[in-house]
């Protein structure tokens, strides 16, 4: 255990003479010594480095939410101090992939002597984060190891022209973007946000809403459900892109937790929900949310143990089916499939009769069948392909609720006589 204040001094794992390594010297340590001993087998990774050194007396912290219990032994905003100049450098365990997820931070001191840290989130040192680390395709110059190319991906920001087909009640569209421009993978999830505030706005009628929360301002969207169930507006449809962990997300550099969103939920019980969710960790929301009666769709990312991928053109030598667009894999297809349906009056006729079926709104209704159809599996509506192509190679597995059953034949029985 770590404690504040505390002056961190590096374990003599190898030494130059009283001699300063340099940046090659440290990179070798690293490289020889470092990597294969704390590496997974089979683990993808970058490991990137500082331009130059970091003076004694700098204080490294992991650059958590606040409100989140921190992961290198300490709970925030508790730090480690520096007690030489050391080199720093930052080893992801999930190149390119949304957070929260394994990192290490490694320093090796001008000694030679190294330490190795375990981490979720990057790190801050001296209060800020340092470039090199904060971006989700690192320079090639500060990439030491690795095994793993990263490509940005070619999408635009996705359009939606579309006639809404029928009438519908008084909604709410919630666009929640929760990231902040210093966080990795921010450029993504801005797209992802423009994405979601474009399909809306195309879909919704003219009584209804579409509020849009970024940055800071996604710490405001508990207030922001209040102010739409004041507005009468239901169903309320939750659109959320962030970083995130089992049971909680990050928005606005604060932490949320699941059982904070069931108890908004569970307060408004004569108002609809449904919500969609792109950060890792996602599914675990499901258990939370589901047991609610007034909560119709939930749609994740990916399953509990698994981290959400920004846009991807290609992976494993496989090609996805959209490359045009952008945004996270997940919450990009599920747009698409749902522009499919919209913009087909034959598959638009198959959501309403699902909608009077099952009594749902057909906003409900769009929203579970595209999200099916998203992944390749609604050969009825002649949606086949799965346009995740994170899913469709194996990284994600999308999760999905909704609250009501297939609908199943009655069959008369008719008495032996």
């Amino acid at each position: 255990m770590l404690y504040a204040g505390l002056v961190l001094t590096l374990g003599s794992c190898m030494l130059f003479d009283g001699q300063d390594v340099g940046m090659e010297g440290a990179i070798t340590v690293v490289t020889g010594q470092v990597l294969p001993g704390v590496l997974p087998q089979g683990a993808e990774y970058v490991c990137v480095r500082l331009d130059g050194p970091v003076a004694a007396g700098s204080v490294i912290e992991e650059d958590g939410p606040a409100g989140q219990a921190g992961t290198l032994g300490l709970a925030r905003p508790k730090a480690l101090t520096l007690g030489e100049e050391s080199y720093l450098f930052f080893l992801d365990l999930a190149p390119g992939m949304y957070y929260e997820h394994d990192v290490k931070y490694i320093i090796v001191g001008k000694s030679g002597a190294y330490q190795v840290l375990d981490g979720r989130w990057w790190p801050k040192v001296n209060g800020a984060v340092p470039e090199p680390f904060g971006k989700a395709i690192p320079d090639p110059d500060h990439i030491i190891a690795g095994n793993v190319a990263l490509e940005p991906a070619t999408g635009l920001v996705m359009h939606f022209d579309f006639e809404v087909l029928l009438q519908r009640p008084r909604e709410g569209f919630i666009v929640v973007q929760g990231l902040m421009p210093h966080e990795n993978l921010f450029s993504d999830a801005n797209a992802t946000y423009l994405n979601g505030i474009a399909f809306f706005n195309a879909y919704k009628s003219g009584a209804s809403e579409v509020e849009g929360l970024v940055q800071s301002q996604a710490a405001n969207v508990l207030a922001e459900i209040d102010a739409m169930v004041a507005d009468k507006m239901n169903p309320i449809t939750i659109y959320i892109i962030a970083h995130g962990g089992v049971d909680g997300i990050r928005l606005g550099g604060l932490w949320f937790t699941a059982q904070q969103f069931r108890d908004k939920m569970a307060a408004h019980s004569s108002t609809l929900f449904n919500f969609l969710l792109g950060s890792c960790h996602s599914g675990s929301f499901v258990d939370n949310l589901s047991s609610l009666s007034n909560v119709r769709v939930i749609k994740t990312a990916c399953a509990t143990d698994e981290g959400a991928a920004p846009d991807w053109d290609t992976a494993d030598g496989v090609v996805d089916y959209n490359p045009a667009d952008s945004g996270s894999e997940w919450t990009s297809s599920l747009l698409r499939a749902a522009e499919l349906i919209v913009t087909s009056p034959d598959r638009w006729a198959q959501i309403q009769s699902l909608s009077d079926a099952h009594n749902v709104p057909p906003t409900c209704a769009l929203l579970d069948v595209a999200g099916h159809a998203a992944l390749g599996n609604y050969p009825s509506l002649g949606l086949t392909q799965d346009l995740d192509l994170t899913h469709r190679t194996g990284y994600t597995t999308p999760q999905s609720y909704r609250s009501w059953l297939v609908l199943i034949p009655i069959i008369p029985i008719i008495p032996l006589l």
